[in-house]
């Protein structure tokens, strides 16, 4: 049997290109594979990797790469034009072509940093020009370890044939792909390698604070951004301790989950929130206080699928809705978010019933702009948070789904 991936062979950088039928990243029309001038048209890859960056956060990858250099794990797969010979399309890889061509741009804009810093010669600290050179020595051996790229190219004689591989060679990986970490359990992960980093300045006795140059230090680790990192431990930390000090509370029967952390994670995301349950930057936990008001609130009732939950916030994503509720609120002179008081925890409405109110008021607006609104949301959503909070994600979008097929019924029914 003739096999679907040739011999690795080293490749010029410059001469691959973008998918542009990748359906992650493929423009309102995709060319299809026979069309070589509009794979290879400078403008349609430029397109492309905007497209990139905004179906898919590709700034954790790039943070790792320029932290740790170029790692060659993960195999790229390319499929050799045979209208354009020399000319390779990448048929998996593309975040990775993506971000080589980022951390490219980066050199070029760093570099002039350094030449102008340098010109002046005044304003400016030993410190700041040793550290820009530091970065763009850095940038240049990626650049340079990533001149020829060892890549697989797919055995294909025309597209026909490659389409007709490609199902065999990337279901696998993006199909029945392997199971990632849960957040809960990543994020103590990255909590524990901060409290080691931690120990070993300051000792066992040491109370756990955090502290700028550490967390620089373990985002490096575990190649994220610093605010990621940081809310990351954040979540586990306070989370941790919500369930210590709550864990005898709960009604008979229950117990605390894993995705019981997601409350954390978005209070600190959105800043309504944030700020109501005062959670500092530099904050571990919640105090006493704010932990009350979170457990009176989502956790003090037996908690139920649907509308049998009669906690105020029946659900995580509830906190993202007062958020956007707040935003509303300014916008147009409503109170709805100011309802939850976490002054006046006990009085507060069931958030189901502020829900049905905030949307009677948006029902005010056309369904047409309604919708486009929702597309416009959907197109913005990224693979990777799809991924790791698809628990939670996944029955919304179900009852979205109902939702969408009962409008569509009821819809027919008045056009028979």
């Amino acid at each position: 049997m003739e096999k679907d991936l040739k011999d690795p062979i080293k490749v010029p950088f410059s001469r691959i290109y973008l998918d542009p039928n990748n359906p992650r990243i493929a423009m309102a029309e995709p060319p299809g594979y026979d069309d070589p001038g509009a794979i290879f048209d400078d403008e349609v890859q430029a397109e492309l990797t905007k497209r990139m960056e905004e179906v898919y956060d590709v700034s954790a990858l790039e943070s790792a790469v320029e932290a740790q250099g170029w790692v060659p794990i993960d195999a790229i797969l390319v499929w050799e034009h045979p209208q354009r010979k020399g000319r390779y399309i990448v048929v998996e890889g593309n975040t990775r072509t993506t971000v080589l061509r980022k951390l490219r741009t980066k050199l070029e804009s760093r570099q002039l940093k350094l030449d102008k810093i340098k010109s002046k010669k005044k304003g400016f600290s030993a410190r700041d020009v040793s550290d820009l050179e530091k970065e763009v020595a850095k940038l240049r051996q990626i650049v340079a370890d990533t001149e020829d790229l060892t890549v697989y190219p797919v055995n294909a004689k025309n597209a026909e044939e490659l389409e007709e591989k490609l199902p065999r060679l990337l279901g696998v990986r993006h199909i029945t792909h392997a199971q990632q970490w849960s957040p809960y359990a990543t994020n103590l992960y990255i909590l524990s390698l901060y409290q080691r980093l931690f120990t070993d300045r300051y000792g066992d006795d040491a109370e756990l604070t955090l502290e700028d140059d550490l967390i620089k230090d373990v985002s490096a680790m575990v190649s994220l951004n610093e605010t990621k990192a940081r809310r990351n431990i954040q979540a586990a930390s306070a989370f941790s301790h919500f369930k210590r000090e709550y864990e005898d509370e709960l009604p008979d029967g229950e117990q605390f989950s894993d995705e019981d952390q997601y409350f954390f994670e978005l209070i600190l995301q959105n800043p309504y929130p944030r700020q109501q349950f005062e959670f500092g930057k530099n904050d571990l936990e919640l105090s006493p206080e704010m932990e009350e008001v979170l457990f009176k609130w989502a956790f003090a009732v037996p908690r139920v699928d649907g509308e049998e939950n009669q906690n105020k916030l029946y659900k995580a994503e509830s906190i993202r809705m007062w958020n956007t509720m707040k935003k509303y609120d300014d916008k147009h002179s409503t109170t709805f978010a100011s309802q939850f008081d976490v002054e006046n925890p006990d009085t507060v409405p069931h958030m189901r019933k502020l829900e049905a109110e905030y949307l009677a008021q948006k029902a005010q607006v056309s369904p047409v702009d309604t919708v486009e609104a929702l597309l416009t949301n959907f197109g913005k959503l990224k693979a990777d948070t799809l991924m790791s909070q698809s628990s939670h994600l996944k029955p919304m979008l179900e009852e979205l789904q109902q939702k969408v097929d009962n409008y569509l019924r009821m819809i027919d029914a008045v056009a028979a």
